[in-house]
């Protein structure tokens, strides 16, 4: 372990989350029964940042278990790339109850996203444009992300062509994307259109 403290640590895990991802971690910290009794108000993290979140974490849980509570909901919304990280620069293994452990394990599987070094957005291409019905949601939460440009924002959106056309404009951004983004495009797809997902999941 080197000599950042176990503080320093959980900021560098957060700061790696994006916005929509903190907020989510946000909830799932305060949605979470954890084995030491103790919850966590809502409101007391609602509009906490990456330090505030590890700052209450810490005075929360005492600095022993802090990593072991932030691994739990880091896993449980499907970041265990950054949980890895986390209890690797700590030299720490945070163990997992039930519900806990088998969202863990659920979203452990579903972001084993890339086979033979090709990422299921890329696997999928085909299926993905022509199968999209709804584009617009997509736009907004790769936008608000700032993984598109506003240009090609106003482009697509305002495109008076089918579906399929916008997803293939879109398609073409995401040949700029290195993993971690093909990952969040495959959580706004999972979210946006959960059917389709499911079913090529299966391929």
């Amino acid at each position: 372990m080197d000599k950042k403290t176990v503080k320093d640590h959980i900021i560098n895990a957060l700061d790696d989350l994006r916005q929509s991802e903190l907020k989510e971690f946000r909830h799932k910290l305060c949605d979470t029964d954890f084995e030491e009794g103790v919850s966590i108000a809502k409101g007391k993290v609602e509009e906490a940042d990456s330090l505030d979140l590890a700052d209450i974490i810490v005075r929360t849980f005492s600095e022993a278990n802090s990593v072991k509570v932030t691994v739990r909901v880091l896993r449980a919304i499907g970041e265990n790339q950054v949980a890895n990280i986390l209890e690797r620069k700590t030299g720490q293994a945070g163990e997992m109850s039930g519900a806990v452990e088998r969202t863990a394990t659920t979203a452990g599987a579903r972001l084993d996203l890339t086979v033979n070094g090709v990422h299921f957005v890329d696997r999928h291409r085909e299926a993905l444009i022509k199968r999209t019905p709804i584009v617009e949601p997509i736009l907004d939460a790769l936008l608000s992300e700032k993984m598109i440009h506003q240009e090609l924002y106003t482009e697509i959106i305002t495109a008076t062509t089918p579906p399929q056309r916008k997803m293939r404009m879109l398609f073409l951004a995401t040949t700029a994307w290195g993993t971690k983004q093909k990952d969040y495009f495959y959580k706004i797809l999972e979210r946006e259109q959960p059917f389709l997902i499911e079913e090529l999941q299966t391929i």
